[in-house]
């Protein structure tokens, strides 16, 4: 295959049809999820529980490390746990 241009990828990408996935794809999504929607019974249920499950109270942040001593520093002055710390100085935004 030729190499493609990318407004020439763009093209074929964009004729491809999209189509919902049937029960073996959802299947094999399920098998690469953290925490699989097994009782999604359809594609559109599936995006639903997805969504929901999106706002589940937890964040991964990388952070030099240095603002993370200073961050652990901070909280353990003000008496309070890392978590906590970060969720006043955030709720600040």
């Amino acid at each position: 295959m030729a190499n493609l241009t990318q407004e020439q990828l763009q093209a074929r990408i964009s004729s491809i049809a999209e189509v919902a996935p049937d029960d073996i794809d959802l299947q094999m999504i399920n098998e690469f999820e953290d925490e699989p929607l097994e009782d999604a019974t359809d594609w559109e249920e599936y995006k639903i529980k997805r969504e929901e499950r999106a706002f589940n109270g937890n964040i991964s942040l990388r952070i030099p490390r240095e603002l993370h001593q200073k961050l652990v520093e901070t909280a353990k002055e003000q008496g309070v746990s890392l978590n906590q710390y970060c969720l006043y100085k955030l709720s600040s935004f």
